[in-house]
């Protein structure tokens, strides 16, 4: 079983867009299903529908956080968010003597809070 959630966005190409810089890959984009796009990042899958009267655009309160496998890789993102002029914060989080991540927030278009956690650092 995977998760696929899907997000009401005011404008879905601008969020696919925001997705598009840290890496994500275009999944779907079709007439079968107006309004609607996908997109992934290796298993992780986002749809992003246009929002409506019946369905409007998300609120708040919900943060997506992504894993990713290396220091590099985690400052590539930072990089990215630097150089597009995103507003952002890189942060250390310390859990005690084992874990110590480095963490890359951003916020999408609809206002989506996103963190990219690098590895666990501890000991090295």
């Amino acid at each position: 079983m995977q998760l696929h959630p899907i997000m009401y966005v005011p404008d879905q190409y601008a969020e696919r867009e925001f997705y598009r810089r840290f890496g994500f890959e275009d999944l779907y984009e079709g007439e079968e299903f107006p309004g609607f796009l996908a997109v992934r990042s290796g298993e992780a899958v986002i749809g992003l529908q246009a929002s409506d009267p019946d369905r409007p655009a998300y609120q708040g309160g919900l943060r997506w956080q992504f894993e990713v496998a290396t220091g590099a890789e985690l400052d590539a993102l930072i990089a990215v968010a630097a150089d597009e002029g995103l507003d952002h914060l890189v942060e250390t989080e310390v859990g005690g003597d084992r874990f110590v991540t480095r963490l890359l927030r951003v916020r999408s278009p609809s206002g989506v809070e996103v963190w990219f956690e690098g590895p666990n650092e501890a000991g090295t």
